[in-house]
């Protein structure tokens, strides 16, 4: 079976390859204590104990999520953006249709802060080939919804 490129062969920047290994590393870590935590029988006495166990292992599935999303995308198993998609690291500047404006830069793997856009994402699809003051539309979990871009600015270095 072919799993696609490996690391030597993956278009991630190296600037991304190491901010996810790093995410990788503290995100093993924290499932590792984690998961003591939930184990340890010692500490359930009562049923806020319980209702604390149960939150961690919510907590705990989150992070094998995310484990396992940044382990795909390391080992080169994510699929590749199309062609045309903006270069990770991009940041682009769009204005929704109420006035507000927002600056986010490109990744392939979602980050913790609201300000990235993923290459598949719906938005990052919609921004495929766009360029400033190109009216984009994309799906949203309410609707349709309809942005301008304002800026383009690839990435440097």
């Amino acid at each position: 079976m072919t799993r696609g490129p490996g690391p030597t062969s993956s278009p991630l920047s190296a600037q991304t390859r190491h901010r996810l290994e790093l995410e990788l590393s503290e995100l093993r870590s924290g499932y590792h204590t984690l998961t003591a935590a939930i184990f340890d029988t010692d500490a359930v006495k009562d049923s806020g104990d319980q209702a604390q166990r149960i939150e961690r292992a919510d907590d705990l599935a989150r992070l094998s999520d995310r484990i396992h999303q940044i382990t795909e995308v390391l080992a080169g198993r994510v699929p590749p953006a199309p062609t045309d998609a903006l270069p990770e690291g991009t940041e682009v500047t769009i204005r929704f249709s109420d006035g507000s404006i927002d600056t986010m830069q490109v990744t392939t793997v979602p980050g913790d802060t609201g300000d990235t856009v993923t290459r598949n994402s719906p938005l990052g699809r919609a921004l495929n080939g766009a360029h400033p003051g190109d009216p984009i539309t994309y799906p949203g979990p309410d609707g349709m919804i309809n942005a301008r871009v304002i800026a383009i600015r690839p990435p440097t270095g």
